[in-house]
């Protein structure tokens, strides 16, 4: 069993731990599958829109976005595409929570908890992870729809002005109470797939949890996630940066004989990788996205170059190959830095239950029923044995 320090030290252990072949084989099936889930609703969602798949995909590739200053979005296209956005964070948090439980299992000292298991953790507990914020997110509309009701009520002559002025301080404290429960949204996003890894609460339960840590240690919480938000971000470039280094060197290797051929076939090979973010994106993430993949040595992820023609059917079958490993390298850094943000999650909430609830979360037993005594069935204890004694 992994001794922890149960403060800011431990998150730093989250580099290491996420540094897994399992864990970032996990997150990148997760990846894989809640992308392709994105896709095909997305591309749906254009195609009600009346656009065709060729324009599409021009201007977006494999990932589009919803809307842009070019191509109106329609409203009875967001649903579709909001589908698309809700299977792939609930896919995203499903794949978190398994690397969770990776993670916990391994700090209990078990390195050999198989991924498969992993999975089926992540299934059962599915309804702890995903509804939890559902249930936030429940109460948020029910306050919006008692604000339609007072904005309705006050919309009648002489009678609404003054309802409204009467109701104006339990409106102003329902607005504060709902920016808590956006709050409190965030933090279940964030952190439910680690209270669920950790210590295999119900969906109840798990509110609780991320209630407690919010209300109780606000300021560890900022901290903690901030940390672990900026150790993920360092782990992705550095492994991106390793990444663009091998490349480079099999480039040059690679020209040894192939010459411009190769050339050729990887910058046909980036022209089918493109990301082209929306215009509602901030100028922040957008200098930060651009600045990355500069590190990263592919600037193709948002500035695709010419395609090169007429080279051949075997030459377009191996641009595609090639556009395919690029999609691969570029998922695997992003799995490197999911799993190192579940990861330090996990360590975040053991510390933050041991500091609020005084309780170290790898000394539970293995399975809730543990904490039961065993139900013996009467038929099968053994009579009392004969004795000749008081005869």
């Amino acid at each position: 069993m992994t001794k922890l320090h149960f403060n800011y030290k431990d998150l730093f252990r989250s580099l290491r731990l996420g540094f897994s072949a399992k864990k970032i084989w996990v997150m990148f099936v997760g990846l894989v599958v809640g992308l392709g889930l994105y896709a095909g609703f997305a591309y749906l969602a254009w195609l009600v829109a009346g656009y065709d798949l060729l324009t599409v995909w021009e201007s977006f590739r494999l990932l589009p976005f919803a809307e842009s200053a070019l191509y109106p979005f329609p409203w009875y296209s967001w649903p579709i595409y909001g589908i698309g956005v809700l299977l792939f964070a609930a896919t995203a948090l499903l794949a978190g929570t398994a690397v969770s439980k990776i993670t916990y299992e391994q700090l209990r000292g078990d390195e050999f908890y198989e991924s498969r298991e992993a999975w089926r953790f992540a299934f059962r507990h599915a309804s702890s992870v995903l509804a939890s914020p559902l249930l936030v997110l429940g109460f948020v509309a029910l306050i919006v729809v008692a604000g339609l009701l007072l904005s309705l009520l006050g919309a009648i002559p002489f009678f609404g002005e003054m309802f409204v002025g009467l109701m104006a301080l339990p409106a102003v404290a329902a607005s504060l109470f709902t920016v808590y429960l956006l709050i409190i949204l965030l933090c279940s996003l964030l952190l439910a797939p680690g209270v669920v890894g950790a210590s295999r609460s119900d969906t109840f339960d798990t509110l609780f949890e991320v209630f407690s840590c919010a209300n109780e240690q606000p300021g560890r919480l900022a901290w903690y996630l901030g940390t672990v938000a900026v150790l993920s971000q360092l782990g992705s470039f550095l492994l991106g940066l390793a990444m663009s280094a091998a490349g480079r060197i099999g480039h040059l290797v690679l020209r040894t004989f192939m010459g411009q051929d190769v050339s050729d076939l990887l910058a046909n090979g980036a022209f089918y990788v493109k990301v082209t973010l929306p215009d509602w994106w901030p100028g922040p993430l957008y200098w930060l996205f651009r600045a990355s993949a500069r590190a990263w040595g592919t600037p193709e992820l948002y500035l695709p170059g010419e395609y090169v023609a007429g080279l051949g059917w075997a030459h377009d079958t191996g641009a595609v190959l090639v556009a395919i490993a690029l999609y691969v390298v570029a998922l695997v850094v992003a799995a490197y830095g999911c799993s190192i943000w579940y990861s330090g999650t996990t360590l975040a909430y053991a510390v933050l239950a041991q500091k609020k609830d005084d309780k170290n979360l790898l000394e539970l037993p293995d399975e809730d029923e543990d904490l039961l005594a065993p139900v013996v069935d009467p038929s099968e204890v053994a009579p009392p044995p004969d004795t000749d004694e008081g005869k």
